[in-house]
Parts: C-alpha cells; structure tokens; sequence
C-alpha cells in the first residue's frame, strides 16, 4: 500500500471462513529483519485493536506520517490469526515523485530492452561480424542466461518463492513480470548474435583461450549449484542466487575483451555506438530511479540494501564511457577507422591468449 504523507488508505480485515467467536486483532510494526515492535516508528499513526464479528469485513484507516515504510502485521491470542496476515506501508512524500520515479523505471527498462537491436542490425546488413569480439558476445551470453535463471525461477516455480518467503516472512519477491520479459528478451537476441557469428564473415575471428576457460568455469560453477540444488544439498533459492552473482561477475569483465580489441585495431568499426548509447543511458537511468525512490521515501538504506543492482550500473557506466572515449575521441579521425569494413578482414584481432 502506497500512501502520500499527510493523507491516509484503507485496507479491509475479514476472514476467509466463518467466525464462531468474535476475534480481537491487535496490531505489531515490523521495522525490519524480523524486529517486531509496539511503535510504528512515526511512519504511521499508532492503529486500534479490531474486533471481527462472523461474516463481517471492517475497513483499517491508515494515517500516514512520515515519510519510510512499515510493516503492519496482524496479531491475536487466536490461533485462526497467522503470523502471515501483514501489509507493507510505504509512506511517499509525493506521490508526483513517485509516478516520476516509475516513469524512469520503464523507460530504463525500455531503453536496456532495445539495446541489443543495435549491433544485430548492423551485422545483419553487412553479413559481417568483424569488429565485434567473439569473448564479449560468448561472456554477455552466458550472462544473460545467467540472469534469465534467477528471473523465471524467482517468478515462476512455487518451490523456491516458498524458500524466499520462509527466509524473508514478510518480504516480498524481489522480480516482477518486466525483468522476466527483459531477461528472456535479451538472452533471446544473444543468442541470435551467437548463430550471426556462426554464419556470418568472421575475419578469422574467434574466442580467445581465455575467454574460453572464463565461459567454461562459470558454466561449469552453474552447472554444480545446480547439480547440488538437485541434490538436496543446497536450496533452490540459493543456486539462483548463485547465478545472479555470475550475471555480476560477467557485466565486470565482459567489455575488456571488446575495449582490447578495438586498442589493437585502432579502431570500433564493426562494433555497435548505438548499442553502447542505450546501454549508458540505462545505466544513468537505474541509479537515479533508486536515488528518486530512496529521496520519495526517505529511505537511503534501501540503495545499500541492494547493491547488486546499484553496482552493476556503475560498472554499465564505466566501460560504456571507455567504449565512447575509444570511438569518439580516440579513433574518430584514425586512418583504421575510415577504411571500408571489408578491409578490416586482414587486420590480426585479439591473440587467444589474451583477454
């Protein structure tokens, strides 16, 4: 429940079956990790017990008072009353702000969903991949995949929302349809930059041994959680973190191989700006939607709450900027860099035995 300060909302209590007693519900505040308190925190205005009669539904006006967000759970010496029965309120200081910080939600999402057209375009009209580092399309791969595990089993499978549930009792599950679709989306057009490398001219390119031995050990990392995940050994929930971490891992390294190579070649023909564009202008667009929500609510813990996703546009930032220097500034008037793509065939790419 979102509430704007200064104004209140309204959930309704009943319950599913009918009463042969009135119940008494009183209310508890959780502020956190479990900390069950009296106090609401000032978020909230302190609520009164509540007595259901059977086949009665009664209305919980919430005034809100502070900008934060609470957990209001249900209480009673009745063992009908579960634990289970809460609501998460969030208190915005505007609600303006609010729709502001979802509209650069989706736009971010648009922008890093359409960011992958770039570079297959281009190489589907020039029947081409030189230019285009084979170790940066196998490790995005590989990460995409990654992340596309953690998403759709997160989102999907009964079992390991059950898991996150039974660790996090009040919590609530950390994706939502838009990351599914952005994951699958984007494993999707991976993989058909993958078959275009196949089919396409090459220039002789080909993975380097490193990145080969990178792909094969973070294959192989997934490939163990899972088996232990089938095991028993470790929880569901615990293998598709595992893989969310090799996703992070994966944006840390994966445009090393790109910027070596266009170092080498002096030159970024063949590999897509519109591409490293879009993927920058996500990577503003993530961290200033946490800033606007963190700001909206005055909650500065939740950018650390979640680092992963904080981090992982950071990184987006840095080797985008690198990627830009290289084709704007370092390499625009190069004689390399003017030369018909063709030409670039002969030029030697990356060694396989670097990265």
């Amino acid at each position: 429940m979102e509430i704007e300060l200064g104004s209140s909302g309204t959930a309704r209590l009943s319950f599913r079956s009918d009463l042969e007693r009135n119940v008494t519900i009183g209310f508890l505040y959780d502020h956190g990790a479990n900390d069950l308190r009296s106090d609401p925190g000032g978020v909230i205005a302190p609520l009164d017990n509540v007595t259901l009669t059977a086949n009665e539904t009664k209305a919980l006006v919430i005034n809100a008072t502070k900008p934060g967000h609470i957990i209001v759970v249900c209480t009673s010496s009745e063992t009908i009353v579960r634990s289970a029965a809460y609501t998460l309120v969030l208190v915005e200081q505007s609600a303006v702000l609010g729709i502001v910080a979802k509209v650069v939600g989706w736009t971010y999402f648009a922008v890093w969903t359409i960011g992958y057209y770039p570079q297959m375009i281009s190489n589907w009209k020039r029947k081409s991949v030189v230019g285009l580092n084979f170790d940066f399309v196998g490790l995005n791969m590989i990460g995409q995949v990654a992340y596309t595990l953690f998403t759709t089993g997160m989102f999907w499978i009964q079992q390991i929302q059950n898991e996150y549930m039974r660790r996090h009792p009040r919590g609530v599950i950390p994706v939502e349809v838009n990351d599914v679709f952005y994951t699958i989306h984007g494993a999707a057009i991976n993989f058909i930059i993958v078959i275009q490398c196949i089919f396409y001219e090459r220039g002789g390119q080909r993975m380097s041994w490193t990145g080969v031995g990178i792909s094969t050990v973070t294959c192989g990392f997934m490939v163990v959680t899972a088996i232990l995940g089938a095991a028993g050994t470790m929880e569901w929930l615990d293998v598709l973190t595992s893989a969310s971490y090799v996703k992070l891992f994966i944006t840390l390294i994966r445009c090393i191989p790109q910027i070596y190579m266009n170092f080498r070649r002096k030159s970024t023909r063949g590999f897509s700006i519109g591409y490293v564009l879009l993927d920058i202008g996500g990577g503003i667009l993530s961290p200033i939607q946490m800033i606007l929500i963190a700001s909206n609510h005055d909650d500065w813990s939740s950018i650390i709450g979640n680092p992963t996703k904080f981090i992982h546009a950071l990184l987006v930032m840095f080797f985008d900027v690198i990627l830009m220097i290289q084709h704007y500034v370092l390499y625009w008037n190069s004689p390399k860099q003017k030369q018909p793509l063709e030409k670039d065939k002969s030029v030697p790419l990356i060694t396989t035995t670097q990265l």
